[in-house]
């Protein structure tokens, strides 16, 4: 897999695919990791994050032609959040996301197939379950091995593990400390059971995409696009 980014205080900030980095929360970056980002040739960066979230952590490229803010989970979405409340493993999260957020993710994938010749950036808080699924479906659509795939997933863990203890020590309530503890952590079998069940119910990403209104044309030349990203896509 490719190498990480070596910005100033980036945090989970490494290459998913040669047009794709995925990224922690780009506020972490110091003045000077900012600007190489903005010299290292994004033409696009996604921000995962609502907008509640956005107001305790202001995106620092807000205002920025790069910048778009598209939230992955979907707001006051009954379904989804009745998931989301059942989950007990990071797959169950998956799973819901895939199963309730469609079009947000079909729209991400869009902005990714529209954005200007570059590199392009994904975010979300850690870069760890948002990001996480959407640099695996992009992994999926660039066919990289399911084995690939899970690799990066995993290595999200060594670049939060300061994170982490962060957030445990954070929560004082024993019962959320032990719930939590169980989903700060990047399993294989995770992503692996999310893209499994992305086959079972959806007949993989292409079908996934194309039932939420991006067209199997237009999936091509972004796979393209995430491979060379000095291609523009034309579909």
């Amino acid at each position: 897999m490719p190498t990480p980014i070596d910005w100033d205080a980036a945090l989970n900030a490494r290459f998913a695919l040669p047009g794709l980095i995925r990224s922690a929360n780009l506020s972490f970056l110091s003045g000077q990791g900012r600007a190489a980002l903005l010299q290292a040739g994004i033409s696009r960066v996604i921000d995962l994050r609502s907008r509640a979230e956005r107001q305790i952590d202001p995106a620092p490229f807000a205002g920025r032609p790069e910048y778009l803010n598209l939230p992955l989970l979907p707001y006051r979405n009954r379904a989804m959040n009745r998931a989301s409340a059942d989950a007990q493993t990071n797959a169950d999260f998956y799973r819901a996301y895939l199963d309730h957020a469609g079009n947000q993710i079909a729209a991400i994938f869009g902005a990714m197939h529209d954005a200007p010749p570059g590199l392009m950036l994904v975010h979300c808080h850690a870069g760890k379950d948002r990001t996480g699924l959407v640099a695996a479906l992009a992994q999926e659509l660039c066919r990289l091995s399911r084995d690939e795939i899970a690799a990066d997933y995993a290595e999200t863990d060594r670049h939060l593990e300061a994170f982490y203890i962060d957030q445990l020590e954070r929560q004082p309530d024993p019962e959320k400390r032990a719930r939590l503890a169980r989903v700060l952590v990047s399993r294989p079998q995770d992503i692996l059971a999310a893209l499994e069940h992305l086959d079972s119910r959806w007949g993989g990403i292409e079908s996934y995409l194309e039932a939420f209104g991006m067209s199997r044309a237009g999936q091509h030349p972004l796979a393209a696009r995430l491979q060379n990203p000095e291609l523009l896509n034309s579909a």
